[in-house]
């Protein structure tokens, strides 16, 4: 009975260890599992700042360059080899003045084979009215003969009859007399018939075949004009820009080889980052600076297409504009985006291509934790606090790359 005893004891104490022992692991466990990643940086390795109340200027700084306020392009209307140049970029020009020659063997030849083939249509069809026309000749020549016979007929039926009235004329005479006058009569009928008919399907004819030659002739004057086409003219007149072409290069039909500025007026024209692409609107107003002078600008178009990140802009001056403003010249425009606002605001820094803005490393004595946080607007200088930051904290901006996996920094100075 004791032994059985003592076996139960020691049994239930090494249960218990077993428990202790298990809890004990637990405990270490959860404490390694949830204690903080820490690391170790030097003061003079990071950027510090502090979070601000003021007020925050929704805006957006863009270079903007000036362009003609008008301008219309050169596009090559024939495609082909550079054969001649005639101008250069920054020339000024006239409506229809020479820019460029090409040449195109093959367009050449198939123009020559077009217009032999249009001016051996216009030949057969003309051909064809002189036919229609000698048919008419010969018709109002058969007329003309059935009416005089019928004139001899009736003369000679009129004299047999008042000699055979008269008892002087044969009875034979008469009768044959008769009998020409009523065939004559009736030929006379049948070939006027005929000719109303034929004359009335001859101008017809002579109708659609001057349409087709009229046609025809437009369609020659329209291709011999594209042999001009290897001809490149200026479309208006103005200053030739952007234009750089060498001979013996291959032009494609179509092709913008330049444009012509129109010298009425200026325009500007910025890049801005996509990430404002739905934030720009026409009417957004701004402002550059010039000679230490303000001069008011508004968005007049955007031009959604996206290119290496970037999207563009068009903006106007709204009163007055810079003087001796020339094509080419860069400003830097400042764009309101909203009524400014009195709101909490850090700088920009490189932290935040590791955050996107969801959190940030905020500074306490010697030490700097991990804080979820949420910005809204931005400008060129400063993010606005939303939530997760108070005023007068001080805060990590610089790069996170070494950072970004550890919860709490201890600061060394």
């Amino acid at each position: 009975m004791d032994t059985k005893i003592v076996k139960k004891k020691s049994k239930l104490k090494l249960i218990s260890i077993i428990v202790v022992s298990a809890l004990t692991v637990s405990v270490f466990g959860w404490y390694f599992l949830n204690q903080k990643k820490t690391y170790n940086v030097k003061l003079e390795d990071i950027q510090t700042d502090v979070v601000t109340n003021g007020k925050f200027e929704d805006m957006l700084m863009v270079t903007a360059q000036t362009q003609s306020l008008n301008s219309s392009l050169v596009n090559v209307l024939e495609g082909g080899a550079v054969k001649e140049i005639f101008a250069e970029d920054g020339q000024m020009l006239t409506k229809g003045q020479p820019i460029a020659r090409v040449y195109n063997p093959n367009t050449e030849f198939n123009y020559l084979n077009q217009e032999t083939g249009i001016m051996q249509q216009i030949s057969q069809m003309r051909s064809s009215l002189l036919e229609l026309k000698n048919q008419e000749f010969n018709q109002d020549k058969e007329l003309l003969q059935s009416q005089n016979d019928y004139n001899t007929a009736l003369q000679s039926f009129n004299l047999q009859k008042r000699l055979y009235d008269a008892e002087i004329g044969k009875k034979t005479d008469y009768d044959i007399a008769l009998q020409n006058l009523n065939y004559q009569k009736q030929r006379k009928v049948i070939v006027e018939k005929g000719a109303s008919s034929e004359k009335a399907s001859r101008n017809s004819q002579f109708s659609a075949i001057n349409n087709s030659i009229n046609q025809m002739e437009k369609s020659l004057n329209i291709l011999r004009s594209n042999k001009n086409n290897f001809l490149i003219m200026s479309p208006v007149s103005g200053r030739l820009s952007s234009f750089n072409i060498s001979l013996g290069q291959n032009l494609t039909t179509g092709e913008s080889i330049g444009k012509v500025d129109l010298m009425g007026g200026y325009k500007l024209i910025a890049k801005v980052d996509e990430y404002y692409i739905n934030k720009l609107t026409n009417g957004i107003k701004g402002s550059l600076e010039n000679n230490a002078k303000q001069f008011e600008v508004i968005i007049t178009k955007i031009l959604p297409e996206v290119k290496d990140g970037q999207f563009s802009v068009e903006l106007n001056f709204v009163n007055v504009k810079p003087e001796n403003l020339k094509i080419g010249m860069t400003f830097g425009v400042k764009l309101k985006l909203s009524a400014d606002t009195q709101s909490m605001m850090i700088p920009k820094g490189n932290f935040y291509k590791d955050t996107n803005g969801k959190w940030i490393f905020v500074m306490k004595n010697n030490k700097a934790e991990k804080r979820n946080i949420s910005l809204g607007r931005e400008n060129q200088m400063y993010y606005e606090v939303v939530s997760g930051l108070k005023q007068g904290e001080t805060i990590i901006t610089s790069d996170y790359t070494e950072l970004k996996k550890y919860e709490i920094l201890d600061i060394q100075k």
